[in-house]
């Protein structure tokens, strides 16, 4: 990722002053991100305490590529160790974590590849990694592997279908 210019990170101060409340947290995610990668530590820590007010928690130390949507920015948890690549989707009520407790010693937290979409209420919990440009519907738990172009859906979360080539948006 490269660094922001001066023009990206303007946008970003008039996104977080009066952009509505997705693209807020949209800048806050990218402005975490930037945070993180140039060794300030404390401005992502600050960025992750003001996520938390518009009822997400973003762990700081969470690897979040770029493009990510949040719909509806709501209840949404991401833990320490999660990996979530680019242009992924995630509507509102998804938890991605940890299965059990003191996965953050062994680093057991999700992956989520490039092109995925999360649907409301999805539960991501422990050592997984779903392929690119899979969908996830709602309530769906998801314990074991998914993988690319797939569709997954249930508790525990099955494959109903998977595609020879990537889903488009």
């Amino acid at each position: 990722m490269q660094t922001p210019s001066v023009k990206s990170l303007g946008s970003l101060i008039v996104k977080l002053a009066i952009g509505r409340t997705s693209e807020r947290i949209r800048a806050l995610l990218t402005l975490m991100r930037w945070a993180k990668l140039a060794g300030y530590g404390k401005v992502a820590t600050l960025c992750s305490r003001l996520l938390e007010r518009h009822g997400l928690y973003v762990s700081k130390n969470a690897t979040i590529g770029d493009k990510i949507a949040l719909p509806h920015p709501a209840a949404i948890v991401i833990g320490d160790g999660v990996t979530i690549g680019n242009n992924v989707t995630i509507y509102q009520s998804v938890t991605l974590g940890g299965r059990v407790q003191g996965d953050w010693k062994r680093g057991n937290y999700p992956t989520i590849s490039d092109g995925c979409t999360l649907f409301a209420g999805v539960v991501v919990a422990g050592k997984v990694h779903i392929g690119a440009n899979c969908v996830i519907g709602s309530n769906s738990v998801v314990l074991s592997d998914i993988p690319d172009n797939a569709v997954a859906v249930g508790a525990p979360a099955r494959v109903v279908k998977q595609f020879s080539t990537p889903l488009t948006k």
